[in-house]
This record gives structure tokens, C-alpha cells and sequence, in this order.
């Protein structure tokens, strides 16, 4: 078969060189062996079946390359080599305190009212169900008690899957679902005993009744048997029963206080009477319904999978990350600790940098720019949650302590100038403008600088626009113009728990006409410090006493302005040219991130990786 080469693999190279080999052998293939002959379709075949296999080769060594599969089930197995998880989803959790209010007087005949583990409930902010969890099967609700007793809030539905055990070692089963399902509510009953859940096959000891719960390659949820050596094989005929929680994930997630609850069982007076637990009980939320997550992006896991720690135990920055970008709550996640410093007595700590996924908290009526400036931080109730998360985990080192820190809120104002096409409306343009930066600065979670570049780009975009230029000014660098210093901070060791403090600000003053450029490049870019966050927004005057208010107004300065300088004519030869241009910046293939390819760059200090620098390149 030395005719053949193995360059020329397409199916007219092949063919032609069958063809020109056949011509050598034989006196007569230029006459009988044809491409119209029997002999010259058979060749055509041939060659066609082998650029297919050739072809279904080449699929099969893509698909086993995680950084260049492309279907779901590839990636998902190459990332459980590494063990990985992906994470089907993850329900809301919240909790409600729950009393008798003073109808229960007239309404319930005894003491008290007794209800349900695992009672369901309906909230009409989102239609969605979700029911309490407590450590009990029931619990009794006293009309002489006026304290609050809290429970657990959890979105999604109870549901269960049965199975009979066949004796065999390294048993399997695997359970399809058409909705995600939790990723960690998940119990393994065997013969109504319930078995420990576990991680790894060598977390199993000798003869223990242990289980793994891994996401299955299609999506759904797969059970893990032992051998005896590792764990116990459910004997044969024994019923296994898998109950699991299905979950709306991040749709799960309400903000606000007052939540429209509807109970949708009864509960029981002593007597075994029904009771409506919409009359007899009030309601007392403590913590609304929150981190909530979707099933996890084949792009993201293409990241993540090679930072999954092989001892699944959180002991480093990276295990952090890991683990806390499963909950798509946050746009940013980052994670570090400070064993480079001079200082010793912290190195155990672990520090937390955590911004909210602002796309998730924003209403209908409001944008990037008029979105209140505390949802860009977590509340109290959120970071109470992080903690709650990680100490549930069981995978913290005990030696290890984590602290979540609130990001340093620099302000910036941003203007823009442009020369536009004769005969667009302003207002539709300056409309399309706030929009296209609106969900820019939402979904682009850059870490290190806003480049002017970027905003000029998606502006150019906009019908109408023709040249366009737009400028940072920094609230920092204008109060230190204005005020004639600013102040860069000190650090020593405190001499009693020789950890590292602020010690003082040294002032610097500032020369007339000098300007520091404080939070921005020589390019004019907005660079962001490691524990900054950049936002556009006003409320602050700058060095010439111009205040700039704290949202959009068109009739004053404000956060974001748009200065129309003049027109150009919208004639024949400038459409032409437009038109070109438009053809050019297609060739180079120039695109928008929006929420859909910006998935992965939530994972903080991981932003080096070069499969993240390729997801973000694509």
C-alpha cells in the first residue's frame, strides 16, 4: 500500500492516487477502469469509507483530549479521571422560623400542632416548590410557645428511585431525571437502613456500608457500590432506594424579606385532624432563599476539573475555588493566602474574595448602573451561608481558618464622545449605548483593568455611531487633585500577636497641575488593585467642584455621560465605507461576551490556566 500517503488523506487524494496506481499496473485502466465504470464507482466507495474512518479516528482522539472535546459525555467522563465531580445542580437554601399565631386558639383542638419533615410548600414570587428540612420526622409547634422555632428552606422536590441489590461487588445504578438534581441532597437507603456517603472507593473501609454519588456522564445521578475490600455490596434481592431532591437551581434564589408562603400539606392537631398550616402559623424569615445553582457548564468544567483536590479535602487557595465556583451565586471567585509574606501567625489563614453575580439580582427595571451598590458585596446573611457551606463540607483542614473580605469599592465615572450618522435619534442611541455597557460591565469580570479599548469596540457596534472616544475619571485620583494628597497605607507586625496591621497612611502632596492618575493606566484604563472593585457610579465632584450625580441623567453630569459632537453625512459614499468596515471586523471574527461564553471566568487566581486563556480567547 506504499501508494498511499499519509498526508493525503481526503477523499479525492485518495482516490486520485488509487486511480493513478491502477493506471500503473494495469495497460488498460485509462480505457475500462473509469470513474463512470463499475471498477471506477467501487474505487469512488472506497476511498469515501476510508476518509470516513480516517475522519471518525481523528473524532475519537478529540474526544479524548478534555481542553478540545466537544460533546457533553466526553467531558464529563475525561473530568471524573480527575475526581471531578460536575455538579448537576444546586438548591436555594434559606431559613424560616415558624410559630402558632392566635387563630390557633379557636382552630386547632390540643396543645399543639405537629408537622412534617420534608412538609412542602409553594412562594409565589417565583411559583416555585420548595420544603423544610429539621433533624426530626416531626415536630410540635406549642400554643403556650411564643418563641420562633427555625427550620431549614430548601427549593426543589423530594423524589425516589428503587432498585434490587444482585450481590455482585463494584455494583452500579444509574438514575435519569428529566430536571436536574442536587448535587449533595442525595440518600442511599438499603433496606430502609441509611448508608454513609462518601467520596472516594478508598474512603471505604473493610465491610463498611458506604455509597458514592457521582453526576452521571448524561446529567443524571449514578450510585457506587463497594467490593467487601472497599465498602459492602448490598446483598441480592435487597431493596435500594435512592431518594434525591430535584432542583430549579439559581432560578431558586428570592431576594427581599416578605416571602408569599403557601404551605401545600396539612399538619395534624393530636387528635390526627387535619390542620391548614396557612391559618394557625406565623412566619419569620431569617434567611431568604439563596445560592442556588445551575448544572455545571461543560466549559467551566473543562477549567476546573484539573484543580480538583485528590485528597477532596479544602487545604489550599486553589481547593477553595474549586469547590465555591460550583455555586454559580458569584461572578468572581479567588482565594489566597499570605505564606509569602514575612508574617507567620496568619499563614493558616485562608482569605476569600467573593463578588455576587450582579446579572442575578437585577430586576426587570433596573440595569448595571442603577443597581444598588451593596449587591456588588455579600451581606451578612451570605457570608454567614459561605461559612455554613464550608463547615458542612466536612473537607476543611482543621488547622485551616477562612475569612471572606469586602471588596475596596473604587467609582469611576465614564464619558463618552461621538460623531454620529445624520437622521438617527439621539435618545434611541444613547438607549442602545447604556444598554450594550450595561451588560458588558455585568457579565465582563475582569481582575486586573477595564480597557477603554473594550467600551469603544461595543460602541462602534450601535447604528449610527460613526467615531467614538470615551474617557475613566476616577473619583480617587479628583479627591486627591482636589484635595492636594492622598495617602498609600503602611503595614508593619503588631508587636503582641505579630501579625501584620496597618501602622499608618503616608501622606503624598501633590503639585499644582500634577495629577497621580490614581486608578488608572497610562492608557487611561481603569486598573483594579487585588482587592478592588471597579463600578461606574457618581454621587462625588471632581477636581474643577462638577458633581457628578450617582446614577444616569441626561439633563446633568452624571455616572455615565454621552456627548453627540457632530454629524457626518448619510449619504451613499458613507454608507459604502460603513458597510466595508462592517465586512472587516466580521472577517476578524469580533464578538461580544454576554452570559453565555463568560461562564468561565469566575474562578479567580485560576485566570493563568491556559485552558481558561483559551475559553476566553474563543
Amino acid at each position: 500500500m506504499s501508494f498511499f500517503s499519509k498526508t493525503r488523506t481526503k477523499a479525492t487524494e485518495l482516490f486520485f492516487d488509487a486511480f493513478q496506481y491502477l493506471q500503473r499496473q494495469y495497460d488498460q485502466a485509462g480505457e475500462v477502469f473509469t470513474p463512470a465504470s463499475p471498477f471506477g464507482q467501487i474505487l469512488t466507495v472506497v476511498s469515501n469509507l476510508g476518509e470516513l474512518i480516517l475522519f471518525y479516528i481523528e473524532a475519537v482522539a478529540t474526544e479524548l483530549n478534555i481542553s478540545r472535546a466537544r460533546n457533553i459525555e466526553s467531558i464529563y467522563g475525561l473530568s471524573r479521571l480527575t475526581g471531578h465531580d460536575p455538579s448537576r445542580g444546586i438548591s436555594a437554601k434559606g431559613i424560616i422560623g415558624l410559630r402558632l399565631n392566635t387563630k390557633a386558639a379557636s382552630l386547632v383542638d390540643g396543645d399543639y400542632v405537629q408537622i412534617l419533615n420534608y412538609a412542602p410548600l409553594e412562594i409565589g414570587q417565583n411559583g416555585l416548590t420548595y420544603f423544610i428540612k429539621f433533624d426530626s420526622d416531626y415536630i410540635r409547634l406549642e400554643k403556650t410557645t411564643s418563641a420562633f422555632v427555625n427550620v431549614e428552606l430548601i427549593q426543589g422536590k423530594i423524589e425516589d428511585q428503587t432498585f434490587t441489590g444482585t450481590g455482585l461487588d463494584l455494583q452500579s445504578y444509574n438514575l435519569t431525571t428529566k430536571e436536574p438534581t442536587d448535587q449533595y441532597m442525595v440518600d442511599v437507603n438499603v433496606d430502609g437502613k441509611l448508608w454513609k456517603n462518601v467520596d472516594s472507593l478508598y474512603d471505604m473501609n473493610n465491610g463498611e456500608e458506604c455509597v458514592m454519588v457521582k453526576t452521571s456522564v448524561n446529567g443524571g445521578l449514578t450510585v457506587f457500590f463497594g467490593n467487601k475490600q472497599f465498602g459492602e455490596p448490598p446483598a441480592l434481592g435487597s431493596i435500594i432506594k435512592v431518594n434525591y431532591v430535584k432542583t430549579r437551581g439559581s432560578a431558586g434564589n428570592i431576594g427581599g424579606k416578605n416571602l408569599d408562603i403557601k404551605f401545600i400539606d396539612p399538619g395534624t392537631d393530636p387528635t390526627g385532624e387535619d390542620v391548614d398550616l396557612n391559618q394557625v402559623l406565623s412566619l419569620n424569615i431569617i434567611r431568604n432563599p439563596m445560592f442556588g445553582s445551575d448544572s455545571e457548564d461543560p466549559q467551566f468544567t473543562r477549567l476546573i476539573a484539573p484543580y480538583q483536590s485528590n485528597s477532596f479535602v479544602l487545604a489550599n487557595p486553589n481547593n477553595y475555588i474549586y469547590y465555591l465556583s460550583k455555586y454559580d451565586f458569584f461572578s468572581f471567585v479567588d482565594a489566597y493566602n499570605t505564606k509569602d509574606d514575612e508574617y507567620l501567625d496568619d499563614d493558616n489563614i485562608i482569605y476569600l474574595f467573593l463578588i455576587p453575580d450582579i446579572a442575578k439580582k437585577i430586576s426587570s427595571d433596573k440595569d448595571y448602573f442603577t443597581v444598588g451598590e451593596s449587591e456588588f458585596s455579600m451581606t451578612a446573611d451570605e457570608k454567614e451561608m459561605v461559612y455554613e457551606i464550608l463547615n458542612k463540607s466536612g473537607r476543611q483542614i482543621v488547622t485551616a481558618e477562612v475569612r471572606i473580605n469586602d471588596p475596596i469599592i473604587k467609582q469611576y465615572a465614564l464619558n463618552i464622545v461621538l460623531r454620529y450618522v445624520e437622521g438617527f435619534d439621539k435618545d434611541e442611541m444613547h438607549a442602545a449605548i447604556r444598554e450594550q455597557l450595561s451588560t458588558y460591565f455585568i457579565y465582563i469580570n475582569r481582575r486586573d483593568r477595564i480597557p477603554r479599548s473594550d467600551l469603544i469596540s461595543i460602541i462602534e457596534n450601535v447604528d449610527g455611531v460613526d467615531s467614538v472616544n470615551v474617557f475613566f475619571i476616577s473619583q480617587e485620583n479628583e479627591k486627591a487633585i482636589r484635595d492636594g494628597f492622598y495617602e498609600v497605607p503602611v503595614y508593619g507586625t503588631d508587636p503582641v500577636t505579630d501579625q501584620k496591621v496597618l501602622i499608618e497612611k503616608t501622606k503624598v502632596e501633590i503639585k499644582t497641575g500634577e495629577d497621580p492618575q490614581l486608578g488608572l493606566d497610562e492608557f487611561g484604563d481603569v486598573v483594579i488593585g487585588p482587592e478592588d472593585l471597579a463600578i461606574i457610579r457618581g454621587g462625588w465632584d471632581d477636581r474643577n467642584g462638577n458633581y457628578y450625580e450617582k446614577t444616569p441623567n441626561k439633563n446633568a453630569v452624571s455616572s455615565l455621560n454621552i456627548f453627540f459632537k457632530g454629524t457626518i453625512a448619510n449619504n451613499l459614499y458613507n454608507k459604502t465605507q460603513q458597510s466595508k468596515f462592517n465586512d472587516l471586523k466580521r472577517s476578524r471574527g469580533t464578538t461580544i461576551a454576554t452570559s453565555g461564553n463568560s461562564r468561565s471566568t469566575n474562578t479567580g487566581r485560576l485566570k493563568d490556566n491556559p485552558t481558561l486563556k483559551a475559553i476566553q480567547g474563543n
